[in-house]
């Protein structure tokens, strides 16, 4: 008879454990009339472009049978989130509050090589009861996918050819002309391109004059129209050579860059060749 009452205490013992730790103390231990939070997250789009800002709502809801108070919130996301008010010091059962956010996907969450990619957006909502005593946390989670632009150099015309390899006679200048094209919006001032190379007398020039700055290895040069959405736009540059009379071939590297708000969109390599 011992042994049977010892296991049946060992039984209700194994029952308290496993409903604490998979139903929670708030459930278990009702009597108390613990609060209980619910949380959801609603984002307003769930396809967002890359370093552009979004906006959303935590909703929590008090579903337990007392007021819950000491309420934080925790994101954990690659995601970077502002919350735009704080959380309530104080949650009534049967109340709810809704909290703004605003979300945005920094660059560094896409690799060069991703176009797009579901993000976890995620929150951890701690509270404690009226007593003070921490209740279990509650995990409010949703996935929003982002994605880069879609950006093309069409194309590469030097001096009228469509090659990468340009030639030039000493103290010549070539043209070169591209086409771009997006599939977004882009604004003046947020896209440039960039040309660099290890030959350190390479030398550039805007035709259609944009302001221009010295980079690393060459130059970078900074549009100043809109580009319109899904239609190709023609730049014009010069490439100049500054090798002396009388020299030996040269030959080297340019590499055309093209970036939107510091993301590498597209590059390609041009060939030069320049000669007495």
């Amino acid at each position: 008879m011992n042994i049977n009452k010892k296991w049946i205490f060992i039984v209700i013992a194994v029952v308290l454990i496993v409903g604490i730790l998979y139903l929670g103390q708030d459930t278990i231990f009702n009597f108390k009339k613990n609060p209980k939070i619910s949380a959801s997250v609603d984002v307003l789009t769930t396809k967002m472009l890359i370093t552009n800002e979004e906006t959303g709502i935590l909703n929590l809801e008090n579903t337990g049978k007392s007021n819950a108070i000491e309420i934080e919130v925790e994101e954990v996301s690659p995601f970077t989130v502002t919350l735009e008010a704080t959380p309530p010091l104080l949650l009534e059962k049967g109340k709810t509050s809704a909290i703004k956010f605003i979300v945005v996907a920094e660059k560094e969450v896409l690799k060069l090589s991703e176009t797009r990619k579901d993000i976890p957006l995620e929150f951890i909502i701690k509270y404690k009861n009226n007593e003070g005593i921490q209740m279990n946390a509650v995990t409010a989670k949703t996935t929003v996918q982002v994605y880069r632009p879609k950006f093309d150099i069409k194309k590469i015309d030097l001096g009228g050819l469509l090659k990468t390899e340009l030639s030039l006679k000493h103290d010549q200048n070539g043209l070169l002309m591209m086409d771009i094209e997006s599939d977004q919006v882009f604004k003046e001032g947020e896209y440039w391109i960039e040309f660099t190379s290890d030959y350190y007398d390479l030398v550039v020039e805007s035709v259609d004059k944009y302001p221009s700055d010295k980079v690393y290895g060459g130059y970078k040069f900074t549009f100043q129209e809109p580009l319109p959405a899904n239609k190709r736009i023609s730049k014009s540059f010069l490439l100049k050579s500054k090798v002396s009379a009388g020299s030996y071939e040269t030959r080297f590297i340019v590499n055309t860059k093209v970036f939107w708000r510091g993301i590498l969109l597209d590059q390609e390599n041009i060939n030069v060749v320049v000669s007495e």
